[in-house]
């Protein structure tokens, strides 16, 4: 491959397309559809995506402006804190805590996920919670207004 840039214009409707090249991405990175990035082989590419199309979703495949290089979507690992509770109040007071510093956060049944902070670490570690650390793909909830488009 030519160590010109690549130049990712479109989103298409594909799982894989023969070869693909792996794009992984941060939970912010996902947010920006413009700007220079890697993929895992070191390939140069330009994302030059339309504005209004949303944040870019795992495992969606983006293709070239002259249609012949395709690529695919991948969450990156990130430094993230687990904090886990059978008690599902506790875990919305913990939630409406986080979100009231306009933190983001990933929701599930039983726990909660934010990227690594120090204040955010303590805060929760003092109302109790015992925090986990480690690496796993973000995907925080989606902001009320972008559903709109």
């Amino acid at each position: 491959m030519s160590h010109e840039l690549i130049y990712l214009t479109k989103r298409i409707s594909a799982q894989v397309i023969g070869q693909c090249l792996l794009l992984p991405l941060s939970a912010k990175e996902r947010t920006q559809l413009r700007g220079k990035r890697s993929t895992l082989d070191g390939t140069d590419v330009m994302l030059n995506l339309p504005r209004g199309g949303g944040r870019l979703i795992p495992g969606e495949v983006l293709k070239s402006e002259n249609s012949q290089i395709f690529v695919s979507i991948e969450a990156a690992h990130e430094d993230v804190i687990r904090i886990s509770s059978e008690n599902r109040l506790k875990l919305l007071k913990a939630a409406y805590h986080l979100g009231n510093r306009h933190v983001e956060i990933e929701l599930h049944d039983k726990e909660l996920y934010l990227l690594n902070d120090v204040v955010m670490k303590k805060m929760l570690e003092g109302q109790g919670f015992s925090i986990e650390t480690f690496q796993r793909p973000f995907s925080p909830e989606i902001g009320a207004y972008e559903y709109e488009d």
